[in-house]
């Protein structure tokens, strides 16, 4: 069985990532790039066949064709056109994370599988899996795969482990903000250890994550009458942003005032007023050289600083004149960069200071809309085009070449006179080479310039933020063994392109840091703060208690056994608990104590990859995928053992033939 596995190329690979809205897919991981393709993971069902369809497909009449004398269609007037931008009839197999319409998720992967690759039998295929799909899922997947595609190995992946593989780090917390879901996965060692998640589509429309702040801002800004889309674009655009948390405000965050920014007027007329307006320098004028140099002087030998043409001074006879008048244009020109300067700087003082977009009360935003029209076009017939009559009048012909020549005017063109007895004849010679008529679709973009108040902050809906923060804490804090928390609260990441939103990621942070640390210096944390009248006794019994109270806190020879046991742990003091598989070396003083966090972070991101450095690691489970396919198809000459556990990675052909489909459940990477 091990001779089945790494023998693939790295170009052979088919790496597809489904998400609700888009799918990332690739064909090959030789190179650690972004997804080299972004399909809508979207499927139509046609009506007469009841198959589905990867397009939206209409019918309609051929050009030129006309109905029969009896009035019935015939099928050979009528045309089928796939119509690849429209949404009409759309199917969506996947509704946060979940798999609701099995048939078209299979049918969709079957478009992905023949769109990217040429053959059937020489190419693994790495699927990534969300934590929702259930068992009976995955095995109906690997059903349809092996007895479809006829692929030689699948490999499924966990969207969490993916996540692992692509950002580096053994022990983390990926959350993933998806459209209408969030997922929070706890991973120590390269272990699944718990998992939450938020968003539940079917049957309740319970949904989280990216959604809900579209539908916040929609509601918000229905009376501007914006639609879906409008709204959506607003979202994606660097004017939508989550402000900081302010634990002191109402609102708890810092909303910008009046007086903390300047008149809508100036910054809408400002912004209306540049746009569309290109901006084009006049020429400068050419010297004999080809050269142009500033002011409009030349860069020869005649104008530059401190070197004359000696010979055409002395030939000319007005020596004196001439150096005179070179000294007065170096004044001039001296004093006039003076007064340029002194203009800058006024100007520069007077022009109001711009300001962020965080402390803009009202900014204006540039809606684009794709408008799809059906146009009426001539179609040609096949005849030869009429040549136009000469006309004799050489006059004419001639005036009429600046006009066209020239900028367009303004005033509407009048028809012009036929002469007699020629324009019947080419009338008829037109008509006939354009008696067909036919429609075109062409799309144009549109533009509009929407002033948007406060609108743009208080769609951070604080419940969802709330919701998020609270699955992040009941996740780490779920987690059985109290010493693997501490590195996943040190280890936070943020993937899916839910997070993508300007200041979300921030803003949960500064929300688990602000209502869930505790600082590592607080000691009253282990010391009880019900009244009693006998002191801590402490580890050696030198203390006991005594009748009477002086009200005196006990000094350092009387610590807390809790206090003690917390900060000796690590020590390898006898007596103290050690985690398994730890050294006290590797733990800080407070490692164990797991009931709350002392120690709230963000995952620092590579670096090394500067192509996802630039695209942002919120699809780092695409990367992951990319790792794990050399990981598990693409590696030769291991040893017995590494070469097993590759073997277990993934399900090839063989194995599926001896042991069916739910073999698919240990030869894979679901992280279970």
């Amino acid at each position: 069985m091990a001779s089945q596995q790494g023998k693939w190329r790295e170009e052979q690979i088919l790496i597809i990532c489904p998400g609700s809205l888009t799918t990332m897919a690739q064909l090959g991981c030789n190179e650690l790039t972004p997804p080299a393709h972004r399909i809508p993971t979207r499927m139509f069902k046609d009506e007469e066949t009841n198959e589905y369809t990867p397009y939206h497909t209409y019918k309609r009449k051929k050009a030129g064709a006309s109905g029969s004398a009896d009035g019935e269609k015939n099928d050979d007037q009528w045309e089928y056109v796939e119509d690849r931008d429209s949404v009409e009839g759309a199917i969506y197999p996947l509704q946060g994370g979940r798999i609701v319409n099995m048939a078209a998720f299979l049918a969709f992967l079957d478009h992905v599988h023949s769109l990217l690759t040429t053959t059937y039998h020489n190419t693994p295929i790495m699927l990534m899996a969300s934590p929702q799909w259930t068992r009976p899922d995955c095995e109906a997947i690997a059903r349809y795969i092996f007895e479809k595609t006829k692929t030689p190995a699948l490999c499924l992946l966990n969207s969490a482990v993916a996540a692992q593989y692509g950002l580096k780090w053994p022990t983390m917390t990926v959350v993933d903000i998806g459209f209408e879901k969030v997922d929070v996965t706890c991973i120590h060692e390269y272990n699944i250890v718990s998992h939450k998640m938020l968003g539940f589509p079917t049957p309740l429309r319970e949904i989280s994550g990216g959604e809900v702040f579209t539908q916040k801002l929609l509601s918000l800004l229905k009376d501007k009458k914006f639609t879906y889309d409008m709204a959506e674009q607003l979202k994606k655009s660097p004017l939508c942003e989550v402000l900081p948390y302010a634990a002191d405000s109402l609102e708890l965050m810092d909303l910008p005032t009046d007086d903390s920014a300047p008149p809508s007027s100036q910054i809408a007329g400002a912004t209306s007023s540049n746009e569309g307006v290109r901006v084009v320098e006049p020429p400068k004028p050419a010297t004999a050289f080809g050269g142009e140099t500033e002011n409009g002087n030349s860069d020869g030998k005649e104008m530059e600083e401190g070197v004359l043409d000696v010979a055409n001074i002395v030939t000319s006879g007005n020596t004196r004149e001439f150096l005179a008048k070179k000294e007065k244009e170096k004044a001039e020109k001296a004093k006039s960069k003076k007064q340029g300067k002194g203009q800058e700087a006024e100007s520069a003082a007077a022009r109001p200071a711009r300001l962020p977009n965080s402390k803009r009360k009202v900014n204006v935003f540039h809606y684009e809309e794709l408008v799809h029209e059906d146009v009426e076009v001539p179609i040609s017939n096949g005849a030869p085009k009429a040549e136009p009559t000469a006309t004799t009048n050489g006059a004419a012909s001639t005036g009429d070449a600046p006009a066209a020549e020239g900028a367009p005017s303004n005033q509407e063109t009048k028809p012009e006179a036929k002469p007699e007895g020629t324009g019947d004849a080419n009338g008829d010679a037109q008509e006939s080479t354009t008696n067909a008529i036919g429609t075109e679709r062409r799309t144009k973009r549109v533009r509009r310039d929407i002033e948007v108040a406060l609108e743009r902050f208080l769609f951070a809906d604080r419940g969802e933020i709330n919701r998020i923060t609270d699955t992040i804490y009941r996740a780490i804090q779920s987690i059985d063994d109290s010493y693997k928390r501490p590195g996943c609260w040190d280890n936070i990441v943020f993937v899916g392109n839910g997070s993508r939103l300007r200041g979300l990621k921030e803003n949960i942070m500064q929300t688990l840091i602000a209502r869930h640390l505790i600082s590592p210096s607080t000691a009253t944390i282990f010391t009880s703060e019900l009244p009693s009248n006998m002191a801590t006794p402490s580890g050696t019994g030198s203390q006991t208690p005594t009748g009477s109270f002086t009200g005196q806190l006990p000094t350092t020879s009387s610590v807390n056994p809790l206090l003690q046991a917390a900060t000796t742990a690590s020590l390898g003091i006898p007596g103290t608990t050690q985690a398994p598989g730890s050294t006290s070396g590797e733990v800080s003083g407070h490692h164990y104590h797991g009931q709350t966090p002392m120690s709230i972070k963000q995952a620092p991101q590579p670096t090394y990859l500067a192509e996802w450095t630039k695209n942002g690691f919120e699809e780092a489970m695409f990367l992951g995928s990319l790792v794990a396919s050399r990981l598990a198809y693409c590696i030769h000459n291991l040893d017995a053992q590494t070469t097993e556990a590759q073997r277990t990675m993934s399900l090839n052909r063989v194995d599926y033939n001896e042991h069916g489909p739910k073999l698919i459940h240990s030869h894979s990477m679901l992280g279970s």
